[in-house]
């Protein structure tokens, strides 16, 4: 930190402190003057939402004040009675719509007292009782007065019911009536309070909303909101809408009936802010014109420094380019023309490692020739979780013996540079070629979090690799190839192994003997990739389809074997799985039919066959009592 403020010159020191103290006086102003007008703004919105809150609990008691009021007066009406005591259904039905029409109401029913539906002005021709007679009527009955009032919902849409006892002069029958609740209410608040209002209504399913003063995107995103969190009642919050923030207050309450009523009342964040905005802006124009002058001035007290210094950028640029054949001439005897001179023996030593490096590169990875060359080199290395893939070609001798030497080289290069392109495509790095096999790392030199996913996404690309290069040589009349490729997960040994005058990077270990064995097991299963359990279970996103349970030679753990089938028809991997299991319980015969159907699949032949064949061998001679279902192979 002393070394920042240790400048040669006085102007320099200068300059630095006053730009820095501007710097540091405008920025604080702007940030002290944001946040305290931001905190104001949310301070006022926040109060003006409890406001529209109690404007809303107001207005839904003034409504059920005038509902309770009407409905009373109905009950006690003369030719109301005069009209029930007929018994009629019609004529009930009619004085019904026409005292509907007279009060304003947008549905009337009537119900026997002990419930059943008498009419209803809404389904004129219904017999039986709808789900909110039953539910105003049972919550009627439980009160004093034998009056309740509630928020239903019929045929979707809601409505602010109330519902009272006819007097003839006992109690004889229910009155209930109703207004909607629609957009006009919420908009009728919104006129009083400018918020703006929401309403959602629940009874047993999700949250729907009833009525809101938002357009039709923003209703949208609210809803979706509402439905992926828990509603907090009393509680001011923030909510995103269509990239408007809002600040948001929820009221939820019961009404009366089986559903429950929640009002959204929101405030736009950035409509409040706008004055403020506007004051923003005018401050973000005033710093622009003092960082203006600020830089003019700079410009011109540097001038005398930009040109050497433009000059060493454009060397730099050549440099990285790969172009080390010119320095920098600058003849000063300041600190640039320190800098020039240093700058020059930076340039002949970089194009000394590039040298180095380059002929490196072609002998092995470019990732293990960056390992060697950033560390000290000698032997030894280091445990290490690694994803190590094993590939080789199938039948590769047969495959020489129809072919020149010259001819097979140059097929075998063709075949590892497209199989080379698809590992390095996914981090993989190279460790060595072996005649026509493959040996990869994924997660060595560099530790990489999703070397498993890498590695078994690189052998899917080989496979799709291969199947593009077996079209041109079937094109050129040459012989086709097929790979098996074996990945495994584990800790290994990884480092520079060999002798003192010769190294190697590497990996050793049982993890690697492991990949190595099971590739080898891919020609007897019929398939062209084959991980083991590790792997499977570091690559969670990834469909596997479990081929057996084995025990490889060298090891006497048994280990899952699976081959990745991203495009598996998924009914045909349960089907897989289920004929697995049933073999493992030994229910022979449900597996043989299940095993019978997949085998119809070319492509699955062989594996399938072989498990035809081990349930025809069981079923001749049953396996012994402690049988686990693991195949121990002997053979590499």
């Amino acid at each position: 930190m002393k070394r920042l403020y240790q400048f040669k010159s006085y102007r320099s020191r200068l300059l630095f402190l006053l730009l820095g103290l501007l710097a540091a006086v405008l920025l604080g102003v702007f940030y002290l003057v944001n946040q305290a007008n931001i905190a104001n703004a949310r301070i006022h919105l926040a109060e003006t939402l409890e406001i529209t809150a109690s404007s809303f609990a107001k207005d839904l008691q003034y409504r059920e004040r005038i509902l309770t009021d009407k409905v009373r007066l109905l009950s006690w009406d003369f030719p109301f009675k005069r009209a029930f005591a007929t018994h009629e259904r019609e004529t009930i039905l009619d004085t019904l719509e026409n005292l509907r029409d007279r009060l304003g109401a947008n549905v009337m029913m009537i119900a026997g007292i002990e419930g059943a539906l008498i009419a209803d002005t809404l389904h004129p021709e219904a017999r039986d009782n709808p789900a909110v007679l039953d539910i105003m009527v049972n919550a009627a009955m439980q009160t004093d007065h034998g009056e309740a009032s509630a928020i239903q919902m019929i045929d979707g849409v809601a409505y602010q019911m109330v519902v009272v006892p006819l007097y003839t002069p006992a109690p004889s029958a229910w009155i209930l009536i109703g207004f909607t609740i629609d957009d006009a209410f919420t908009h009728s608040l919104q006129e009083n309070t400018h918020s703006e209002v929401s309403l959602f209504y629940r009874d047993d399913a999700q949250w729907q909303l009833i009525s809101s003063t938002l357009s039709s995107a923003h209703r949208q995103a609210l809803g979706e909101v509402i439905l992926s969190r828990a509603p907090q009642k009393r509680q001011t919050l923030d909510i995103k809408l269509e990239q408007q923030t809002y600040l948001t207050l929820m009221v939820q309450s019961q009404q009366g009936g089986a559903g429950e009523v929640l009002a959204v009342l929101q405030r736009s964040l950035s409509a409040a802010l706008e004055p403020y905005m506007r004051l923003r802006r005018l401050m973000l124009g005033l710093f622009g014109i003092v960082l203006v002058l600020a830089s003019i001035g700079i410009i011109l007290m540097a001038r005398g420094l930009s040109k050497p210094i433009e000059l060493l950028v454009k060397t730099a640029q050549r440099i990285e380019l790969g172009d080390y054949t010119r320095g920098v001439e600058i003849k000063r005897a300041d600190e640039i023309g320190v800098l020039a001179h240093t700058f020059n023996s930076m340039v002949g030593g970089l194009a000394e490692r590039d040298r180095v490096q380059s002929l490196l590169g072609k002998v092995v990875s470019r990732e293990i020739a960056d390992e060697l060359l950033s560390k000290r080199i000698e032997l030894g290395g280091e445990e290490r979780e690694i994803t190590v893939l094993f590939s080789d070609i199938r039948n590769f001798t047969g495959l020489c013996e129809t072919m020149s030497p010259s001819d097979m080289l140059m097929l075998l290069n063709r075949y590892l540079t497209s199989m080379s392109h698809a590992i390095e495509a996914q981090s993989g790095v190279i460790d060595k070629y072996i005649g026509d096999a493959i040996m990869a790392l994924f997660g060595a030199p560099i530790a990489l979090p999703e070397s498993p996913v890498n590695a078994v996404q690189s052998a899917l690309a080989m496979t799709e690799e291969l199947a593009q290069l077996n079209q041109v040589l079937a094109a050129e009349g040459n012989a086709t190839l097929a790979i098996g490729i074996g990945i495994n997960t584990g800790i290994v040994v990884a480092g520079n192994m060999g002798s003192r005058h010769r190294l190697n990077y590497t990996v050793i270990g049982d993890g690697v003997n492991l990949a190595s064995r099971l590739e080898s097991l891919t020609k007897k299963y019929g398939v062209s990739i084959i991980v083991s359990e590790s792997t499977r279970h570091a690559c969670p996103n990834v469909p596997f389809r479990e081929l057996d349970k084995v025990c490889v030679k060298g090891k006497k753990q048994p280990v899952a074997i699976f081959e990745p089938v991203p495009d598996i028809d998924p009914e045909r991997l349960v089907q897989h799985q289920q004929a697995l299991d049933a073999f493992f319980k030994q229910q022979w015969e449900f597996a043989a039919r299940q095993f019978s159907l997949l085998s119809r699949k070319p492509a699955d032949k062989i594996l399938y066959t072989l498990y035809l064949e081990r349930i025809q061998a069981f079923q001749e001679q049953p396996p012994p009592a402690e049988w686990d279902g693991v195949i121990t192979y002997s053979e590499k």
